[in-house]
C-alpha cells in the first residue's frame, strides 16, 4: 500500500510540474555560471557561491510569465516557493535563525541594518570591449505593503577592480540603485508590474522566524501538491486575514498571478557599466533579508546575458584594436596585464601608418587611478603650442577676460535644510557681485541636491525647497526677479560616500552654473 501511495505522489508531483510555467531545477552555481551565464565577448573564472543550495536554482518561464524567461534566480529564502499561484499575501521562508544574523561587507555599505539569508555569487571576468551589461529582473513579497518603510530587502551588482567598486543595479540613466523603495507603484513605474492579489489594510507583520528551515526533497512535494489543493490561511501575527481582491484581479496579468508568488517585479532591466578592455575586473551578485528574516525576495539572472561591446556614446571615447585574436584572456584571468602578454612582433607591425592604434593599445592598458570602473580610457592631450609674450596692452587684454569670466559655484546645506547659512549667502552674494558685471553675457541654471537619508520622494521636494531658497536669494541680491532654471536631483547624483559625514554634507548642495550665451 505504501508503494502505491509514494506512486500516486510522484504522479501528482509530475503533473505540477508539467503544468506549472516557471520551472526550476537544482544545479551547481557555480558550473551554471561558467556554462551559461557568460555571453560574448566576456572571460569569465575564479567563480564563488555562498549560500544554502535551495536559494540559487536554474529555471524557464514559458508563456511570457517573466520577461526574463531562462537564467538563475537567487533568493533570500528557497526558491523553489517562486513558482506558483500568488495565494498568499507575505510569503515567508529562511535558512537561518532571527536571533543569528548574517554579515557582508558590500551590503553592509550600501544599507544599515542586520542582514540575513545572504546569497551570492561572485567571479572575476575580462571584458574584450568598453562596456559590459546583463539583463535581470527583481520581485518581492515586501512590495506593496513595505514600500517607503525599512523592510526593504536589499541586493546589488558590484563591479570592482584594485582600486574602486561600484554597484551597477541602477534605474536606467541615473545613479539611484534598484530597491523596493525606488521602483514600486508609486516611484519610477514605468519599470514595475504589480502582482498583488490582496486589497491594502492595516497588516501587523509576520513574526521573525525563530527556527531553520530545512528544506527536503518530500517536503516540496507535499508543498506543491498542497498548493493546488488549498488556499493559505494567515501567518500568525496577521492583524486581518487577506482574501484576494476582486476588484485587484481585474487589473492583473492572470497569467503572472497564476504562476510568480511574488506580489510585484520589475520588468526587465539592463545593468551596465563601462570598463578597460583586457582587463581583470571581478562581479558579485548578492541578495539578502534586511532588518528580520522573512517576506522572500528574489533576483532573476538572464542566461547568457553578460556581454561586452564597443559603446562609442562613452565620455571621452578612445577607439581601440580588436586584440582577440592576439592575445588569451585567460591569462589576464590569471594575473598577467594586457601589456605583459602583448605579442612583441604584433607591437612590432604597428607603426608608421598605424600609430594610432598603437596609441590605442598603449591606452587600453591605462586607467585613471580614481575611479577605474566608471571613468573613460584616458585621452592623449597634445603639448600645448608656444605662445608669443604679450606686449603690456595684450596683457592687460587678457587678464580683463579672465576676470570676468564665472566659475560655477556649490552652496552646501546642514541636514534637512533649506535654509541658506551665513557662510554660503557671503560665498553667493559674491558671486552675485561678479555676475552683475556680465549678467548679459551668461544664463544661470541651478540643480539641487541632498544626501541619502529618507527615502527618494522625500528628497526630490527637499532638492527642489533647496532651489527655491537659491533662487530667492538670487533675486534679491540682484534687486530684480529672474528667470532661473532649476533640476531636483534628490541623491540621485551623489559627488561624495554618502556613508560618511564628510561625504554626506558635500552631498548636500544646489550646484549653481553659469554658461556663456
Amino acid at each position: 500500500m505504501k508503494k502505491y501511495i509514494l506512486l500516486f505522489i510522484a504522479i501528482l508531483f509530475s503533473a505540477v510540474s508539467t503544468f506549472s510555467q516557471i520551472r526550476l531545477s537544482a544545479i551547481k552555481v557555480d558550473e551554471w555560471v561558467k556554462k551559461n551565464f557568460s555571453g560574448q565577448g566576456v572571460i569569465i573564472g575564479n567563480i564563488k557561491f555562498k549560500g544554502y543550495p535551495l536559494s540559487a536554482l536554474s529555471y524557464t518561464s514559458s508563456g511570457n510569465i517573466l520577461q526574463v524567461q531562462r537564467g538563475l534566480i537567487l533568493s533570500t529564502g528557497n526558491s523553489f516557493n517562486v513558482a506558483g499561484y500568488n495565494n498568499s499575501h507575505n510569503q515567508s521562508s529562511t535558512f537561518g535563525d532571527i536571533s543569528s544574523p548574517e554579515a557582508d561587507p558590500d551590503l553592509a555599505s550600501i544599507v544599515n541594518g542586520k542582514l540575513f539569508d545572504i546569497c551570492s555569487v561572485e567571479f572575476d571576468f575580462v571584458p574584450m570591449d568598453n562596456s559590459i551589461q546583463f539583463n535581470y529582473q527583481f520581485g518581492s513579497d515586501e512590495y506593496p505593503e513595505y514600500v517607503d518603510s525599512p523592510y526593504n530587502d536589499v541586493f546589488a551588482f558590484i563591479v570592482s577592480d584594485e582600486s574602486s567598486s561600484k554597484n551597477i543595479a541602477l534605474i536606467s540613466g541615473s545613479e539611484v540603485p534598484v530597491s523596493i523603495n525606488t521602483v514600486n507603484f508609486k516611484l519610477n513605474q514605468e519599470h514595475y508590474i504589480d502582482n498583488n492579489l490582496y486589497k491594502q489594510v492595516t497588516i501587523k507583520r509576520q513574526e521573525p522566524l525563530k527556527t531553520t528551515y530545512k528544506g527536503t526533497l518530500p517536503g516540496r512535494i507535499l508543498r506543491g501538491i498542497g498548493s493546488i489543493f488549498t488556499v493559505n490561511g494567515p501567518t500568525p501575527g496577521d492583524q486581518t486575514v487577506i482574501q484576494a481582491d476582486p476588484e485587484l484581479l481585474k487589473s492583473l496579468d492572470p497569467n503572472l498571478y497564476r504562476n510568480l508568488r511574488y506580489d510585484g517585479i520589475t520588468k526587465k532591466l539592463v545593468a551596465q557599466t563601462y570598463v578597460t578592455p583586457y582587463k581583470k575586473y571581478h562581479l558579485k551578485i548578492v541578495i539578502a533579508d534586511v532588518a528580520d528574516n522573512i517576506y522572500d525576495s528574489g533576483v532573476f539572472i538572464e542566461d547568457r546575458s553578460l556581454t561586452s561591446k564597443k559603446d562609442l556614446k562613452q565620455p571621452g571615447f578612445v577607439d581601440y584594436p580588436d586584440l582577440s585574436k592576439v592575445v588569451d584572456p585567460n591569462l589576464i584571468l590569471q594575473g598577467k596585464t594586457l601589456e605583459e602578454i602583448l605579442p612583441a612582433d604584433y607591437k612590432a607591425k604597428m607603426t608608421g601608418t598605424t600609430e594610432q592604434a598603437v596609441t590605442a593599445v598603449a591606452l587600453v592598458t591605462e586607467q585613471s587611478p580614481s575611479s577605474p570602473v566608471s571613468q573613460p580610457p584616458k585621452k592623449l592631450i597634445p603639448a600645448p603650442k608656444p605662445v608669443d609674450t604679450p606686449s603690456p596692452d595684450q596683457r592687460k587684454v587678457v587678464l580683463t577676460a579672465s576676470e570676468f569670466e564665472m566659475p560655477n559655484l556649490v552652496i552646501l546645506f546642514d541636514f534637512d535644510k533649506s535654509e541658506i547659512k551665513d557662510e554660503e549667502m557671503a560665498k553667493l552674494q559674491a558671486a552675485m557681485a561678479r555676475y552683475k558685471q556680465v549678467r548679459n553675457q551668461y544664463s544661470i541654471s541651478i540643480s539641487g541636491h541632498t544626501d541619502n537619508y529618507g527615502s527618494l520622494e522625500y528628497n526630490y521636494a527637499l532638492s527642489d525647497r533647496r532651489n527655491k531658497a537659491i533662487i530667492k536669494a538670487v533675486n534679491h541680491i540682484l534687486g530684480q526677479k529672474i528667470i532661473i532654471p532649476a533640476e531636483s536631483k534628490s541623491y540621485t547624483q551623489p559627488v561624495a560616500d554618502n556613508n560618511s559625514d564628510e561625504g554626506r554634507q558635500l552631498n548636500r548642495r544646489v550646484e549653481l552654473v553659469f554658461r556663456k550665451k
